[in-house]
């Protein structure tokens, strides 16, 4: 299970992905040179290596008593390992109000290699989110790369794709989803999404017909198993549409029916995965009658929620509990800031459209948890960035990389940015290795959910069912210690 994600990445990178976008120039679309390569394979070590460093001390967490115990330790048909009744309960079954069965055989298959030692699904996740932060770094290199003989040092593409790929690798953010072993769900999601767009960049930069090419072929089996490791990635294909507009400049007015014509397929599994999804969650889910200004004032704060996390990360936990209401003066510098985001995005989508992209790519992907379906007493959570945060990582990249160009000489900027990028991903690290040690076991785990929200009624309940637990293991089974 461990080695999964890495046999993906070598038979990616074999591949030698050609730059996706279109030149006159036969040097620019020619397979890359040994230099560029030899740099490529640098960079991917290199962010292995930092989230590995990072995220190491995760070999020796436990289960935390936090759907953990529906997930896997109290689960009988996963404790069982991978057996045929179990692969064929994944698909039928609604556990937990999720319909995620490549989740399921993934943790049934870590209890066949590693029984209820917790380190080993702990390392597995870790092990997918490093693929992801090199198969991120590829799929940018791959969209963005314009000279591909790089002479050596790289070009400043180059190094913007490598910060984007560092800063989804090390961001304190990215913690519960590879800290926590229920949330398998989001670095096996991520990966099989990756896939999906690496494939449907080389389809459309190659000269094979829509939906008999191979690439195409493989987006749209990657895209299935996204969904059925967890169906957070239904707006893809609206990405793949926001790839054709930047950087593969595919979408124009004469071309638009055509690009919505050859994703035909995939809005199609959408549909069905949405029914699906939808129908599995209906008894979880609360009441979806509130107002059309109440829902605006939702959806508006939580995105004002998710851009303060992902800016500032601070007092992060796993739980943010939807408050009662939502004060007047925070809905209105929500909107605010959101709309006045996206003008500045549209008045320069010409001079820097991947500052457009990337917003764009954050709003759509954040779309189905920014709260147009109820969560309930949830309000935001950091899982729920895992992709969506890719999109404003490049925004922000690209937009001040291009800010810095016009405003000071090329020695000064690279010295300013160069420095800059140090900080901020050193900084990173370091929050993300403080918020790693809150999960390392249940105590620690719920301690430090109340102390940065005293008032979190269910981080005290299930603190008080964990204690119960350990004080009567004959009456209710405690995590395996």
């Amino acid at each position: 299970m461990v080695f999964l994600p890495w046999w993906f990445i070598s038979v990616t990178y074999k591949k030698s992905w050609h730059s996706a976008i279109p030149s006159q120039n036969p040097r620019v679309n020619a397979p890359s040179s040994s230099p560029c390569r030899r740099w490529q394979i640098l960079a991917c070590a290199f962010l292995v290596l930092a989230t590995l460093a990072v995220y190491w001390p995760a070999r020796h967490f436990k289960f935390v008593a936090y759907d953990d115990d529906n997930y896997v330790y109290n689960n009988p048909t996963v404790r069982a390992g991978l057996t045929w009744t179990g692969v064929e309960w994944s698909f039928v079954d609604r556990q937990a109000n999720n319909w995620h069965p490549l989740t399921w055989i993934s943790h049934m298959l870590d209890c066949q290699i590693f029984g209820l030692n917790a380190g080993g699904p702990h390392m597995v996740n870790v092990a997918f989110h490093c693929a992801n932060a090199a198969l991120l770094f590829l799929l940018l290199q791959s969209l963005t790369r314009r000279d591909v003989e790089t002479p050596s040092p790289p070009s400043d593409v180059f190094w913007r794709n490598l910060f984007v790929a560092a800063l989804f690798a090390l961001h304190p953010l990215r913690v519960e989803s590879v800290a926590w072993i229920s949330e398998r769900k989001d670095v096996l999601s991520g990966f099989f999404g990756l896939l999906t767009l690496l494939c449907y960049a080389k389809y459309a930069t190659g000269s094979g017909r829509p939906r008999l090419s191979l690439p195409y072929k493989l987006a749209a089996l990657f895209f299935i198993c996204s969904m059925l490791s967890k169906p957070m990635l239904v707006t893809l294909p609206l990405v793949m549409l926001l790839l054709d507009y930047w950087p593969l400049q595919r979408l124009n007015r004469s071309t638009l029916k055509r690009l919505l014509q050859e994703k035909w397929p995939f809005f199609l599994l959408t549909a069905i995965f949405c029914v699906i999804t939808l129908s599995a969650q209906q008894p979880g889910l609360p009441s979806q009658h509130a107002g059309l200004f109440d829902r605006s004032e939702t959806i508006a704060t939580n995105y004002l929620g998710y851009l303060e996390k992902l800016l500032w990360p601070q007092n992060l936990s796993f739980l943010y509990l939807r408050p009662d209401a939502i004060p007047l003066e925070q809905f209105t510098l929500a909107l605010l800031l959101l709309v006045s985001i996206s003008a500045l995005a549209f008045i320069n989508r010409q001079r820097c459209p991947a500052f457009a992209f990337g917003w764009l790519w954050f709003l759509i992907v954040l779309l189905p948890v920014c709260g147009v379906v109820s969560l309930g007493r949830l309000s935001i959570a950091d899982r729920y960035t895992y992709f969506p945060s890719i999109g404003l990582y490049l925004m922000v990249t690209w937009g001040l990389t291009d800010l810095f160009r016009k405003l000071f000489p090329v020695r000064i900027k690279q010295i300013l940015l160069g420095t800059a990028a140090v900080i901020v991903l050193a900084a990173c690290a370091k929050l993300s290795r403080q918020q790693l040690s809150y999960w390392h076991d249940t105590q620690t785990f719920y301690k430090h959910a109340l102390e940065v929200d005293p008032n979190n009624y269910v981080a005290q309940q299930n603190f008080n069912i964990y204690k119960f637990e350990i004080a009567h293991p004959d009456v209710r089974q405690p995590p395996p210690q």
